[in-house]
């Protein structure tokens, strides 16, 4: 099997030689499957396998060749597969391959495999209970003399070759439902399933309006299924999780890819079979003496459209505090400490855990008492994407400070869900925090004059008398005046330390504002536009990445160099612009980054995300003014 995947030609990633089998523990009637794969060699000198004591080789070397490319960075590998036939029970060590790249030399690791007398547990095995080695390349194998049937790469005289290659190699897509609920995930997989010797270029992916998109990582080692009675090498070119934004019926956008397929004319395949299995896994279209005997066509495949059926949550019985999570989550409420004085600054900290679309959580209302000055919460986030659904962490810290001491009590702060797999909503709370705050030490303390004090130089005369408690009287006042500034003086410096940040995001927001004599033009996307009719990829993808943060910097009011996506996702929330847009603009943006190292193949994907763009603008225009 040789299999070429391209999408792009950036960076290579570090070489990688390693064992791979599958099965550790088997029959001694069964066998073994082991191979030696070389990922991201660019210059390979040599490949050498180990000898196979207490193994009989019943095929190989077979070669499999891949290359991929994800967001620039290249993956590739060159793989030798062996098929081996234990000769008695016991436990044995295949050692490593070794392998020389560039010059230097790399080993893989040594395997230990055990062989049992059990009788055979392979399915689908011959009377002798043995199994296929071969199924992705219809190979017969027979025990006693394995003859290889090569018919998969042999063209016949009268034989259909669009047929032959439409039976033998086929793109299709599956995802792990069809129906599901506004917010609830699924996960799609492209594959393609073939038999023959191939050389695919990718030359478009799937787009997926209507949804929020998170790629997850692919296995590169291939697997083999069986579809309708005949079995295939199967390879995974995208996989992802897809979290639905709005109800309705919704197809998922097209994988397609350019396959490159070579056959043997059957009659110069006389009396070669035994040479051609030799070189089965190797580019026999190059080196052919007799061109005239190969038969290339190049075919397109894309996968079949498929529908996903979204729906709406139920309209009855919506918590008020309900904001579009969709899963199951708990939360938890907590203080450093619980009895502090007006002079402290204190942060309360909101936890929200669980598994669902958690990417999407907002931080939730809560309801403060009189006398609390707060200040913007600031959000830290621990998900992993890895996992479907998406699992992990929100933290909300709220700072604030009190001004007057007291007893107080932070109420219990509501969290809504809509959870699936009970079809109903779900609200949780935290507990109640009891608070106590003393008077800060900085404070004034109360001044009384003794009674002494007024009976002092009684023997003076009136106006003696009268002028001392008018002085006394005066400082006294002076005296409460200056504790009062001073105190203010203190609280304020306390405030003002606290605001610091926010002031200072405040005055950048100004000076932008004021150097700047950009505008938002009534199409903001006319340079983008210009780009796509000139039908020049790269610079259509630079110019809308850079228009759109123009945009995003005067429409939501943030400084150029802070346009990001925590910034923007705040100021979205602040807006109270829909959960649906949101998701559109991050997937948006994503979309525009991702294409910015990976370049397109059709024009069609660029007039797709043009229009997501126009919409998306259009959206925020609506819901902000």
């Amino acid at each position: 099997m040789c299999l070429f995947l391209f999408a792009g030609n950036v960076s290579y990633s570090q070489v990688q030689f390693k064992t791979i089998c599958t099965e550790k523990k088997i029959s001694k009637n069964d066998l073994l499957q082991v191979q030696f794969k070389l990922e991201n060699a660019s210059n390979l000198e040599s490949l050498t396998p180990p000898t196979f004591d207490n193994f009989s080789v019943v095929s190989g070397p077979n070669q499999e060749m891949g290359r991929f490319s994800y967001n620039g960075k290249i993956e590739q590998f060159i793989a030798i597969s062996y098929y081996l036939k234990p000769s008695r029970a016991g436990q044995y060590v295949i050692k490593g391959a070794k392998a020389v790249v560039d010059g230097k030399e790399y080993k893989s690791n040594s395997i230990t495999v055990e062989i049992t007398n059990a009788p055979s547990s392979s399915p689908g095995g011959n009377q002798s209970g043995l199994a296929s080695p071969f199924p992705n390349l219809n190979f017969d194998m027979a025990p006693e003399n394995p003859k290889p049937q090569l018919e998969d790469y042999i063209l016949k005289p009268g034989e259909n070759i669009d047929e032959k290659i439409k039976k033998s190699i086929f793109l299709k897509l599956e995802t792990d439902k069809k129906t599901c609920y506004v917010g609830e995930p699924i996960t799609a997989k492209y594959k393609l399933y073939t038999r023959l010797n191939s050389e695919s270029t990718i030359t478009d992916v799937p787009s997926f309006n209507g949804f929020s998109v998170t790629n997850l990582e692919v296995n590169n080692d291939a697997t083999i299924e069986k579809v309708n009675g005949r079995h295939y090498t199967v390879y995974v070119l995208r996989k992802a999780q897809l979290y639905p934004l709005q109800s309705g019926a919704i197809t998922l956008g097209p994988l397609v890819s350019n396959n490159k397929i070579s056959f043997l004319k059957s009659d110069h395949a006389t009396g070669q079979r035994n040479d051609l299995f030799n070189r089965l896994f190797q580019d026999f279209g190059d080196d052919m003496n007799d061109p005239d005997a190969l038969v290339t066509k190049t075919v397109t495949l894309t996968t079949t459209p498929l529908t996903i059926t979204v729906k709406p949550l139920p309209q009855s019985n919506v918590p008020t505090s309900f904001k579009g999570a969709v899963g199951r989550f708990s939360i938890q409420s907590s203080l450093e400490k619980n009895q502090f004085t007006t002079d402290d600054a204190m942060n309360l900290k909101v936890v929200i855990n669980g598994q669902g679309n958690i990417q999407l959580v907002n931080a939730p209302t809560i309801h403060w008492p009189q006398n609390f000055e707060v200040f913007d919460a600031k959000q830290k986030d621990d998900i992993d994407e890895t996992i479907v659904p998406m699992r992990g962490s929100k933290t909300f810290l709220f700072p604030f400070v009190v001004s007057k001491p007291g007893t107080y009590k932070i109420d219990s702060i509501s969290f809504s869900y809509f959870d699936p797999s009970s079809n109903s909503y779900k609200t949780i709370q935290t507990n109640p925090i009891e608070i106590t705050v003393d008077k800060g030490s900085n404070r004034s303390k109360n001044f009384i004059l003794s009674k002494e004090s007024t009976s002092l130089n009684t023997n003076k005369g009136f106006f003696q008398s009268f002028n001392f408690e008018i002085v006394l009287l005066f400082g006294f006042l002076a005296l409460i005046v200056g504790v009062i500034l001073f105190s203010k003086f203190k609280r304020t410096n306390r405030l003002l330390r606290l605001e610091k940040e926010k002031q200072l995001d405040e005055l950048n927001n100004k000076w932008e504002a004021a150097k700047s004599e950009f505008t938002i033009p009534e199409n903001p996307l006319l340079e983008a536009h210009a780009a796509l009719m000139a039908k020049d990829s790269d610079l259509f993808f630079q110019v809308l990445h850079s228009s759109l943060k123009k945009y995003l910097s005067l429409k939501l009011q943030i400084p150029m160099n802070e346009v990001n996506k925590k910034t923007i996702n705040e100021k979205l929330d602040s807006c109270n612009v829909g959960i649906g847009t949101s998701f559109r603009l991050n997937e948006l943006l994503e979309e525009i980054e991702l294409n910015l190292y990976a370049k397109p193949s059709e024009e069609t994907s660029l007039n797709s995300i043009y229009e997501k763009a126009g919409e998306v603008v259009s959206l925020l225009n609506k819901q902000i003014c």
